[in-house]
């Protein structure tokens, strides 16, 4: 049963991966742009968790059906128009009571060539409500996003540096 899941979650990746296209409508607005982006992945306003500017761009952190991506809008001459390079990250995770979470992280490139590092997570405990990120300058609280239970940041240190605490209420 394992393995009929497993390679049905990797054909869902290589097929999401491959059906991207390279966006041609541009839009007057930002918000234009998102919105139509959404709609070519098939989920609405409500699966966007956070709006970021990074680098001079703007990165849209969303979900879909548990999993985590990241859009980017490309602003140019002819408007503003929704990009995304980055197939959807999720865990696979049966081991519930076990671990009171789960971590990995991502690199990205905008299609500007900005690029950029992404920790990204699972909460697991149920009574864990927040996260903690150490060791990329300011300590900061990372949110656990609603059923889903992801929580993501952009980082600038190396994975290996940055240490993840739960915060429980």
């Amino acid at each position: 049963m394992r393995i009929v899941l497993l390679g049905s979650l990797v054909l869902l990746f290589i097929f999401v991966g491959c059906s991207q296209k390279d966006s041609s409508d541009w839009y007057n607005t930002k918000e234009k742009a998102i919105e139509s982006g959404l709609k070519q992945e098939g989920i609405d306003e409500s699966a966007v968790l956070s709006v970021e500017e990074y680098e001079g761009e703007m990165i849209i952190f969303f979900e879909n059906e548990g999993a985590l991506s990241i859009g980017n809008i490309i602003e140019s001459e002819k408007g503003y128009s929704w990009f995304r390079n980055e197939p959807y990250f999720d865990f696979d995770v049966d081991v519930e009571g076990e671990l009171p979470y789960t971590i990995a992280g991502f690199d990205f490139e905008t299609k500007k060539g900005s690029k950029g590092s992404v920790l990204y997570g699972k909460v697991i405990d149920p009574s864990t409500q927040k996260m903690m990120l150490l060791g990329d300058g300011i300590d900061r609280e990372l949110e656990v996003s609603g059923d889903s239970k992801l929580f993501y940041t952009i980082h600038r240190q190396p994975f290996t540096s940055l240490k993840v605490v739960t915060v429980k209420e």
